[in-house]
């Protein structure tokens, strides 16, 4: 399944991670990616690596967090309606996320039960939790806006897309997503030990990367291009932050050719 390149880069990875464990008792990590870039593959490789040093570690996603629509709705009345559609920094439970990074960070002996979020139903599932045994050695948390910083005001207020341009026309969706973004860096992404970004070539390759993921959802709740390419609006102005930007640094940068080939890892440790 994995090419030899992908197998090599893939065990530097895990190398740095090693490396920075040694001096940390609890090591976070973040892992960030477009939508489709292989960040849920890439996070189960590195952890299988990493329980083969006798490692216990807990990998989650920033989807695991999610509002459910019932939450959204209300944001939705409250800020814009473009908030009901879930993805962005702020449709996220973000007192779930500092709770689960707090008892990691405090070595805390518990059972945490984090709500199960449906992607296919867009929404919690009742009664069904994630149950996270605590303590972890290791907790990797994965994402598209995984160490995203937000931007500034002057950038903000241009519209990357007909979606910004037509239905967030007095900016409320940008400022509040972008307001968010600054928060969950200053609380979750600054307590990091270790940042991965996986870099696609540019953004065209989303809508083709993700139109894959959703071929594994039931075909009767699939979303078609034109819902497909809706949704993936939402992440245009993130996304494309993420693989311009130089003020978004990562310690471990890897380049990923369209065919998802791992080409070259990057390492910027100070």
């Amino acid at each position: 399944m994995f090419n030899q390149n992908y197998k090599n880069i893939v065990r530097q990875a895990t190398q740095q991670l090693l490396d920075k464990k040694r001096t940390k008792k609890n090591l976070f990590c973040l892992v960030s990616g477009p939508q489709g870039s292989g960040k849920t593959t890439f996070t189960g490789v590195i952890k299988k690596e990493l329980r083969k040093k006798k490692l216990k570690v807990l990998v989650l996603s920033i989807d695991d967090f999610y509002f459910g629509k019932k939450d959204r709705l209300q944001l939705s009345k409250k800020i814009s309606p473009l908030l009901q559609t879930r993805g962005v920094p702020g449709t996220h439970n973000l007192k779930y996320l500092k709770d689960v990074l707090n008892i990691f960070l405090n070595n805390k002996k518990c059972t945490y039960k984090l709500p199960k979020f449906s992607k296919a139903e867009d929404d919690l599932l009742p009664s069904q939790f994630h149950l996270l045994q605590f303590p972890y050695d290791v907790f990797i948390l994965e994402g598209w806006c995984i160490n995203y910083q937000g931007e500034q005001l002057a950038t903000l207020k241009k519209p990357i897309n007909s979606m910004e341009e037509k239905l967030d026309q007095r900016l409320q969706w940008r400022k509040y997503v972008n307001k968010k973004s600054k928060e969950y860096f200053k609380t979750i992404y600054s307590k990091s030990h270790c940042s991965i970004f996986l870099r696609i070539p540019s953004f065209k390759y989303v809508f083709q990367y993700r139109k894959k993921q959703e071929m594994g959802i039931p075909k009767h709740k699939r979303m078609d291009d034109g819902q497909l390419k809706k949704f993936i609006s939402f992440y245009e102005r993130i996304t494309k932050n993420l693989l311009r930007t130089k003020k978004n640094k990562f310690n471990i940068e890897i380049t990923i050719k369209p065919n998802h080939n791992y080409t070259g890892l990057k390492q910027n440790f100070s």
